[in-house]
Formats: C-alpha cells, sequence, structure tokens
C-alpha cells in the first residue's frame, strides 16, 4: 500500500557525458538519506528510490524501489526526475512527494517543510537570492530554484511533464525547467525555513559554513566539489559526521 507521503530520491546508472564528477552514487548512499530521514521525519511517510537498480533494495524493507521511467530523460541531465511529476506519480509514488538529492545532510525536523500545503513548493536557488539585486546582472544567470528540494502534491502540475520534449529542451537542467515554468510566484522554502547549501568558497553568504544555524533542517551540497562523503569535506565541517550517518 502507498503512504500518502513518500520521500523520493533517484539513483540512476550514469551515462556519457556525465554530470556528477568522479563519484558514482550507490545504494549506500540511498540507505544513508533513508536513514537520515526516518531520524528527522515524524510524518508517517514511504521512502523510495526510483532507480534502475531495483534489485539492489529488493531485501530492503525501509526502501521502496520504484523503476525509473525514461521518456525525458537525455544523457548528462537530471530530466529523468521530471518523472515526479508524471501523471503516474500518484499511484507509483503517492499523494504527496518531498524530493531529495543524494548529495543532502539532513540536520533536523523536516516535519514542518511537509506541513505545508501548496501544490509545489521549490527552494529558492541562494546563489541568485543571496545577491543584491536577484533581477538583474549576473543574478539572470542563475536558475531562481535549485532542484535538490522541493515537495510536490501529485496529479498538479503535471506540464512540468507533459511539456518537456527532450528532442529539443528549452532550458539547460531540470531546475531551469522547473524556474521557468513555475515562475518567481511559486511559493518556496529559503533560509528562513531551515533550508541551506554549503557556502560557496568564495561566497560565504551563500549558505552555512563551520557552524549551522539554530534553525537548519536541510543542506545540500551542488556543484561537483565539497561533497559530503568526502574526507576533507567532513574534516572542514564536523557537523556532517554528526548527521551524515
Amino acid at each position: 500500500m502507498v503512504c500518502d507521503l513518500a520521500v523520493v530520491t533517484y539513483l540512476w546508472s550514469p551515462d556519457s557525458p556525465a554530470k556528477f564528477g568522479k563519484h558514482r552514487y550507490g545504494p549506500d548512499d540511498v540507505r544513508v538519506l533513508q536513514r537520515m530521514v526516518a531520524r528527522n521525519l515524524s510524518v508517517p511517510h514511504d521512502f523510495v528510490v526510483v532507480t534502475d537498480w531495483p534489485e539492489a533494495f529488493a531485501d530492503d524493507s525501509a526502501i521502496r524501489a520504484v523503476p525509473i521511467d525514461w521518456t525525458k530523460h537525455i544523457p548528462g541531465t537530471c530530466y529523468v526526475r521530471l518523472m515526479t511529476f508524471s501523471p503516474q506519480a500518484e499511484l507509483l509514488l503517492g499523494k504527496r512527494v518531498l524530493q531529495i538529492d543524494l548529495d543532502s545532510v539532513i540536520v533536523g525536523s523536516l516535519d514542518h517543510l511537509v506541513a505545508r500545503d501548496e501544490d509545489l513548493v521549490l527552494w529558492r536557488n541562494p546563489r541568485r537570492w543571496c545577491l543584491t539585486d536577484p533581477d538583474a546582472g549576473y543574478a539572470l544567470k542563475l536558475a531562481l530554484f535549485n532542484g535538490s528540494i522541493l515537495l510536490h502534491r501529485s496529479g498538479t502540475w503535471t506540464q512540468m511533464w507533459s511539456d518537456f520534449d527532450p528532442s529539443c529542451p528549452l532550458a539547460r537542467d531540470d531546475q531551469w525547467w522547473f524556474s521557468f515554468r513555475a515562475g518567481p510566484g511559486c511559493p518556496y522554502w529559503d533560509g528562513s525555513h531551515g533550508v541551506y547549501r554549503l557556502a560557496h568558497v568564495d561566497r560565504p553568504w551563500s549558505g552555512v559554513g563551520v557552524a549551522l544555524p539554530e534553525n537548519a533542517c536541510f543542506v545540500t551540497f551542488p556543484g561537483d566539489t565539497a561533497k559530503p562523503w568526502q574526507p576533507e569535506t567532513i574534516d572542514a565541517y564536523p557537523w556532517i559526521a554528526e548527521h551524515r550517518r
């Protein structure tokens, strides 16, 4: 039986050109994320991995594996995650979906994030919204929203799926597609809700550093550097080892 709420992550075999650098995500990354969610989400939920490796989770009662629908896939991108907006999402995933990237660390309760009642909640891209003018100059080169975490009511926003043509993409990646279709008025999370990224080394104001803010519940690690499984990153930010287990 599918729960009303599903916490969903994606894991698929790398293809070329690869977007994700040297690290090959695997089942252990999924299991670490599931354990972090279990400790920090009291709301009843399924934990779902959408994957082309379902056999890796056959004996794991805490994780439900769902086969990927490759319809929107473009090699070297994350467009496959548009499956979250498929008309079949309620049947396959759940009535509501909290989608989380594997390169994230959960450091506090997620209950208030899933308590939102809007059909779609996105995370405002801190690289853009930390700028003095997020609507001019360099800011226009940055997506409005980051796709590392989102909340979606299945059966709504199906145009995210149906209107995307992988043979002629109109956006450089899925978060640009979210931003284009949802627009700046979309309900969102930001740092006031405890949702952060690791700060860029040249922009310490863009996220968290050695000390976590008191309200922090979710930290993600975009890009190809400073990932939460790298020994040098763990040494630099001791809170990672405390929470990513």
